[in-house]
């Protein structure tokens, strides 16, 4: 899904709305965020201000699209859209033809001032150890310059209910120049947490795919607000030499203030602040109330570092010694093949067994064992037993299965990002049908309202994603759990159809340019429809998994769109109509009554003129009145034929001179003519008497 650079020379400008404009060709990676790209950007109303458009990846929902019209572009503490929305947006093909797409942009001001630490090679922000590495604050102009606007930005966050979720020196900007007063950059047009080096990140959201981590919460903002102030303060990163792993390793066995300090000496009141800020529990991490205290001279008891149980003896995992099941938990997540290894091994059952004076160890063992035989093919038992120790260890750690590493809530964004690659589609397909997440949200304490929304997710999934059927299936999980994903259907893709009222108009836009004989579905619309509808279409689903009988499952997607175009009216879609007609012919054709089959022909067209979606399908309809009474007036006239053709048969075969059928015959004439003479006979009789 990336997009491709727009030929040189490209010259049109693209517009949002009817006052900003934004020039494909003219690139800004000075101001990039994630995976959003920069473009140089124009106020027709004030050519002289200083722009520039974000534009949000097209194959993951936005949340931007709903809060930047939550909060007007004021004030100085945070980059905020002048403008947004989707537009229509030139996508090069190998720097020759154009093609056009639809994409989230956003439009901002330049900020005034230098960002606080630049992007280094690759794009990537480094934060180092040496001296000067970073600007340094006294603890006056820390408290004046940073967190004041960042107190300031967080309220606004939580009046919005979302976290910002990308706070971090190189996401930061001066007011003006290259000191002073600091603005918090963009949060909208990347997924949640995408941005965040390890370093900011909580253990949890550090052990996460980047693309995993999900939305968060303000809490997750406090803490990457802790990581900063150290940084700032210190003006340097003490935590510089360690890469992400051995970072993580060190938050979790001394905790995160320790680990990022790295033992350097802060004073009294910073290290207060730091120890709230970056505490790892969330129940005791400082919120905005505890830090609108603290800046108002308020003390608060120490908050003590919550490091895991240490085993009486390590054990060894890839050359380092691990002393806490937490830690090991991490290590074995970014080496599967390794965690199989040393999982099946003798250390393993010893360690976990003896080094933790855990009387139940063995149990637990063994239940693990017996429930991952389950849930999924014998070939992946050892997978699906690594996945739930892990689970055990960890507890609050991501979900881990072979390459995927994803908090819950991100496991949805995660999946729309790699829905192409088949080896992550099936693994995070294996996960689910494992019930992992399940085993994962038992072993927690306690739940987030985005956690217990997950879950009632996660009950629906559990419906679809074996079945085969169109609307079913992976698809259908995607869109269950990735609510605001756009539509990936290869028909309507390029145009970030996110919710069904523009389903229809951008099939409309794109089948007149597909292949002859494209249809308005497959399997993406179909999930998109379902999971999007507001009740149950398992019935008007069922017909789809049947191909084998063309005219019923041709119906059934005009009944779709029927549905669609009357849960959303719109009547100007002469495309998909044309497109409709042409797809229905074989429908026609399957009237057996030529004055009938014309008449429905007729009227095909003429509704099909004015989009009446519904008036077709009644034409069309297995109960609809002209179907039957064509298909009833057909079974009578197979049953006048089948009597006449039995009739037919038997005269063939000799019915009216067959032997016994000749004698049977004769006998009942003789009879009656018997019959008639001993009548006649007495008649005469009777009439002799009385004359004579």
């Amino acid at each position: 899904m990336k997009q491709l650079a727009v030929p040189a020379g490209f010259s049109e400008k693209v517009e949002l709305g009817e006052r900003y404009e934004i020039a494909p060709a003219a690139r800004l990676p000075e101001f990039d965020s994630g995976l959003a790209e920069a473009y140089a950007a124009t106020d027709r109303n004030e050519p002289a201000r200083k722009l520039f458009a974000l534009m949000a990846p097209g194959h993951l929902a936005c949340r931007g699209l709903t809060l930047a019209t939550q909060r007007q572009p004021i004030g100085t503490q945070m980059l905020w859209p002048q403008a947004s929305g989707i537009v229509d947006w030139p996508v090069g093909s190998d720097g020759s033809d154009i093609l056009w797409g639809r994409r989230p942009a956003f439009v901002y001001q330049q900020p005034g001032g230098e960002r606080l630490v630049k992007p280094g090679p690759g794009k990537a922000p480094v934060f180092g150890r040496e001296e000067g590495s970073l600007p340094q604050f006294s603890e006056a102009n820390l408290v004046k310059q940073v967190l004041q606007p960042a107190v300031m930005m967080l309220r606004e966050m939580v009046l919005m209910s979302a976290p910002h979720r990308a706070i971090n020196p190189a996401n930061m900007f001066y007011l003006s120049g290259k000191s002073g007063e600091v603005m918090f950059g963009d949060c909208l047009a990347s997924p949640p947490g995408y941005l965040q080096p390890a370093a900011f990140e909580t253990i949890e959201n550090a052990t996460a795919l980047p693309i995993g981590r999900g939305l968060g919460t303000i809490a997750d903002d406090m803490y990457a607000l802790g990581a900063t102030v150290l940084m700032l303060y210190l003006g340097r990163n003490p935590a510089g030499h360690l890469n992400d792993e051995q970072l993580v390793h060190a938050k979790i066995n001394g905790g995160s203030f320790s680990a990022l300090a790295g033992g350097d000496k802060l004073p009294p009141g910073i290290a207060e602040l730091l120890r709230g800020l970056l505490c790892d529990k969330v129940s005791d991490r400082w919120t905005i109330k505890h830090l609108e205290g603290w800046l108002q001279g308020q003390h608060y008891n120490p908050v003590l570092p919550g490091v895991p149980r240490r085993a009486s003896r390590p054990i060894k995992f890839k050359g380092t010694d691990y002393l806490s099941q937490p830690a090991l938990a991490q290590a074995i997540a970014r080496d599967w093949a390794g965690g199989i290894e040393i999982i099946t091994g003798p250390d393993f059952d010893n360690w976990f067994k003896r080094s933790f004076g855990d009387d139940k160890a063995g149990e637990k063992m063994n239940r693990i064992a017996g429930l991952a035989a389950h849930h999924g093919p014998s070939a992946a038992i050892r997978d699906r037993m690594l996945s739930r120790y892990i689970v055990m260890m960890g507890v609050s750690l991501p979900l881990a299965y072979k390459d995927v590493v994803s908090n819950l809530t991100g496991l949805g964004t995660l999946l729309a990002h790699h829905f192409e690659r088949s080896d992550q589609l099936q693994q995070v397909g294996e996960l689910l049908q494992a019930r992992l997440p399940q085993v994962w949200l038992e072993e927690q304490f306690n739940l987030t309202p985005e956690q217990m929304q997950f879950r009632r997710a996660l009950d629906q999934v559990e419906k679809v994603i074996s079945r085969p059927g169109p609307g079913y299936g992976m698809e259908r999980v995607l869109y269950e759990l990735a609510k605001g994903t756009p539509c990936r259907s290869a028909l309507v893709a390029d145009y970030y159809v996110t919710d069904l009222k523009d389903l229809l108009p951008a099939i409309d836009a794109a089948i007149g340019g597909a292949g002859p004989g494209t249809l308005p579905m497959d399997r993406h619309i179909a999930a998109f429809v379902a999971a999007n509808m507001k009740r149950a279409i398992d019935n008007e689903l069922a017909p789809l998994a049947h191909r084998t009988d063309d005219v019923a499952y041709r119906v059934s997607i005009l009944r779709l769109v029927a549905i669609l175009q009357r849960t959303h009216p719109t009547q100007d879609l002469p495309r998909l109509a044309a497109a409709l007609v042409e797809m229905l012919q074989p429908a026609v054709a399957a009237f057996h009554n030529a004055e009938i089959r014309q008449h429905a022909a007729d009227e095909l067209a003429r509704h099909a003129a004015d989009c009446r979606f519904d008036e077709m399908l009644l034409l069309l309809d297995p109960e609809g009145p002209l179907r039957k009474g064509d298909s009833n007036a057909f079974a009578n006239a197979m049953q006048e034929y089948a009597d006449l053709e039995r009739e037919r048969t038997w005269l063939r075969n000799g019915g009216l001179t067959e032997v016994s059928r000749v004698r049977a015959s004769a006998q009942r004439a003789a009879a009656v003519t018997a019959t008639l003479i001993a009548s006649a006979g007495v008649t005469g009789y009777g009439i002799y008497t009385v004359m004579f």
